[in-house]
């Protein structure tokens, strides 16, 4: 009789004469049976609902849906087209200064052009220059005024120091000692020493 209780497998297992092993037949009750049937089928609606029908939305949150995402395009176009007019304007600007850059380089063709580019670069905010012309104007002046100080300075360093001169008596040459020996030398010291000590 059953008891509701599912039979253990471990029942001795019979080989058919193809050589597969056979269980023998169980069975389940009728009771449990339907109840993991109902179970199962509506398991495998909730999932086919889940498939088709993610969200369901109300006329009213379709129309928000639509107008969230007609504004974000439209964000999104406007901030492109923000972009693509920023990037042209950046363009010419660049364009007319290489121009700009260019002409006032034909003129002063002593200018080396990334030295040239350099000061402008780093110099031309702090010193308040607008123009490419107002930029060599005071990168030539600025040089100019560097080679002076560096001549000036040289001039001044290759001249003698202005050092007072010596008011006491010149000092006495020394003898010349060339060819005495160390002891002619000295009896000559001892010599001078015991006249200057007696006068």
């Amino acid at each position: 009789m059953p008891t509701g209780e599912i039979e253990s497998i471990d029942e001795e297992v019979e080989e058919t004469p193809e050589g597969e092993p056979s269980t023998p037949e169980q069975t389940v009750p009728i009771g449990r049976f339907n109840e993991v049937y109902k179970k199962t089928k509506e398991l495998e609606e909730k999932i086919g609902t889940l498939n088709t029908d993610k969200e369901v939305f109300t006329p009213e949150q379709q129309k928000e849906q639509q107008a969230k995402a007609y504004l974000k395009n439209l964000v999104k176009e406007e901030r492109e087209e923000a972009e693509r007019v920023a990037k042209e304007s950046s363009a010419k600007e660049q364009s007319k200064f290489e121009e700009e850059v260019d002409d006032v380089l034909a003129i002063h063709t002593d200018v080396n052009r990334d030295e040239f580019l350099k000061f402008v670069e780093t110099k031309s905010d702090e010193y308040g220059v607008k123009s490419v012309k107002g930029a060599m104007k005071l990168y030539k002046d600025l040089g100019k005024l560097k080679s002076e100080t560096e001549d000036e300075l040289k001039d001044n360093l290759s001249k003698k120091p202005n050092l007072p001169r010596s008011e006491g008596s010149s000092p006495k040459t020394p003898p010349d000692d060339s060819g005495k020996t160390y002891e002619q030398i000295q009896t000559e010291v001892e010599r001078e020493a015991e006249e200057r000590s007696q006068k």
